[in-house]
């Protein structure tokens, strides 16, 4: 039997980029209907360009028809190898740019979810400033857990994020941006709510009888000693989640201060002097990535509107 030749050569052109552009807006869009918006192109049109890019690498990589889409298992581990290989790329052109002082690229941020609307934040005031300064940049915002947006980081797809300093990687550097108030709060209709509108005494021990909200990831060791105490009243990875969960009178949640103005709930606050807290909010950046002109001076304009903020 002969053997099978090998189709992809190892030479990537920028053809082939594009091709590998067009795969992840797909995967990240979740199916090709929703990406022929993100990309203004009809959904034959990406079909084609899915079946050029895997007769170049010589794999199928998603099914796709009246089924759905979907990745196959050889689709999956090349995904892997195409965010690697385009955050490179991007990286690549970034820092060419900044050797002819040119400032132009992408810079990706990720940070948990509720946090840009915290006006302590500087984030915003950071990006408009950059707009002016930079206005070839593309700055891209996405939202997830600490645990994603650290390992986007680190593996590249994010520029810089902004998580709770709940842990440190030795591969990144961090940054206090500012402190952010935590809370445990109720809904107006939950059990605590009638005493605590009637001025009553509630002891610790009251409290904690009530099931809890918990987070699915891993927190700081302060918020995981307060909530040890509670019952697992249910599990949500999102603020908003949380926030729905206690809006509804269903149970407790700890959740940023500043989030309580902004939900469609009346909320009220349960003993602040024994479950307030505040914690760092930091910016984390890959230590490897301290070379990157646009980065750093995005990173200045980002503390020097802390500064500016705290004022």
């Amino acid at each position: 039997m002969a053997r099978r030749k090998r189709i992809f050569s190892g030479n990537v052109t920028e053809a082939d980029l594009k091709l590998m552009r067009v795969f992840r807006t797909v995967i990240e869009c979740s199916g090709l209907s929703a990406a022929q918006i993100e990309l203004g192109v009809g959904a034959s049109t990406i079909s084609r360009q899915l079946s050029d890019l895997e007769t170049r690498l010589g794999i199928r990589l998603c099914h796709r028809g009246r089924g759905g889409f979907s990745l196959t298992q050889q689709g999956e581990l090349a995904l892997e190898h195409i965010d690697r290989l385009l955050a490179a790329a991007e990286e690549f052109s970034t820092n060419i740019a900044a050797i002819n002082n040119e400032l132009v690229g992408q810079i990706n941020i990720g940070m948990i979810d509720y946090t840009v609307i915290d006006t302590r934040n500087p984030l915003v005031p950071a990006i408009s400033a950059f707009r002016e300064r930079a206005p070839e940049v593309n700055v891209s915002l996405m939202t997830g857990t600490p645990t994603e947006v650290e390992r986007g980081v680190m593996d590249g797809k994010l520029h810089i994020g902004i998580v709770p300093d709940y842990q440190r990687h030795p591969s990144l550097n961090y940054a206090e941006l500012y402190d952010e108030e935590v809370g445990l709060y109720c809904a107006a209709n939950h059990p605590i709510a009638a005493k605590l509108q009637a001025g009553e005494d509630i002891s610790e021990s009251q409290v904690t009888k009530h099931a809890l909200v918990h987070r699915g990831y891993f927190e700081s060791d302060r918020l995981r000693a307060l909530k040890q105490h509670f019952p697992v009243g249910t599990v949500a990875y999102q603020t908003e989640a949380v926030m729905a969960l206690v809006g509804f009178g269903l149970y407790l949640g700890f959740f940023p201060a500043h989030c309580k103005h902004t939900a469609q709930f009346q909320f009220l606050e349960v003993l602040p002097d024994v479950f307030g807290f505040s914690t760092p909010i930091m910016a984390i950046w890959r230590r490897d990535r301290n070379q990157s002109q646009i980065l750093q001076e995005f990173l200045d304009l980002v503390l020097n509107s802390k500064q500016r903020t705290a004022v």
